[in-house]
């Protein structure tokens, strides 16, 4: 599982943020869900949070809409987190085979960008 890996090279301490995971406790009371869903949702992921536990680790999951309320929300976690990107690579737009085949042949130490514009 994709979340497994990334726990395991996050380093100590680290947070890992998730928009594909499963939510969890810490989500539904963030969210203010009701406290049936906080149980729910801390059983669905508790598997995350125990991950996470071995190496004082956090875990968050972001459910994520198309809308400027939630990229606010992003921002505001990453901020108040001091939550910094890994990026291994930034590639221009015209340099997307490039990219492509940096990301198939792994190795990164972050996540490949393609930019576009400026």
């Amino acid at each position: 599982m994709e979340l497994e890996k990334e726990f395991k090279i996050l380093k100590p301490g680290g947070t890992l943020v998730s928009l594909k995971g499963l939510p969890n406790q810490e989500f539904a009371k963030r969210m203010g869900l009701s406290a049936v869903k906080k149980l729910l949702f801390k059983f669905a992921g508790l598997k995350f949070d125990k991950m996470a536990g071995k190496k004082n680790q956090k875990y968050y999951f972001l459910f994520v809409e198309s809308n400027g309320k939630q990229l606010d929300e992003v921002s505001r976690i990453f901020d108040e987190k001091n939550i910094k990107p890994s990026v291994d690579a930034v590639f221009d737009l015209n340099e997307v085979n490039e990219a492509l085949d940096k990301v198939d042949k792994g190795g990164s130490k972050g996540k490949t960008l393609i930019k576009i514009g400026e």
